[in-house]
């Protein structure tokens, strides 16, 4: 059974209806699971999730108590949560380092790190240029 990772960019459009990648990630979201896929984000992303979706700045904003109801009901309980440890806090700091990227893109490489500690065959992101370079080629690289 395939194994694909979602991350913050790809989750929070499939739960937030305003948001104009909306119908696409969703439907990605929606196909991968039908297909049988294990759908998988780590801890590190419901954290990021929370952060970004109450502080969009929406028509409609998302209060702290619908943010946590969309998180349980849709990614906590509906995916398989990757718990990231302090090692692999280290590894995704020593991926950034040795390609010589900065600032948030230690970020992106933890959504690699959980990707590639589960065994995930495709991470999906609207990030790819960062995503492809930390991935390296180990793991598929795709927009939802």
């Amino acid at each position: 059974m395939a194994k694909v990772l979602f991350d913050t960019s790809a989750l929070i459009p499939v739960v937030i209806d305003q948001l104009e990648r909306h119908e696409t990630a969703l439907h990605r979201f929606t196909q991968e699971r039908d297909q049988g896929a294990t759908l998988c984000c780590s801890t590190h992303t419901l954290a990021e999730c929370y952060a970004v979706m109450t502080a969009l700045p929406l028509p409609k904003r998302i209060s702290a108590t619908e943010a946590s109801h969309l998180l349980e009901a849709n990614f906590i309980q509906g995916l398989t949560v990757i718990d990231l440890t302090s090692e692999d806090y280290a590894r995704a700091i020593q991926l950034c380092a040795s390609k010589h990227r900065i600032s948030g893109q230690i970020y992106d490489a933890l959504h690699i790190v959980a990707a590639l500690k589960e065994g995930c065959e495709t991470a999906y992101t609207y990030n790819l240029d960062h995503f492809e370079s930390l991935a390296a080629g180990k793991i598929r690289v795709a927009l939802p």
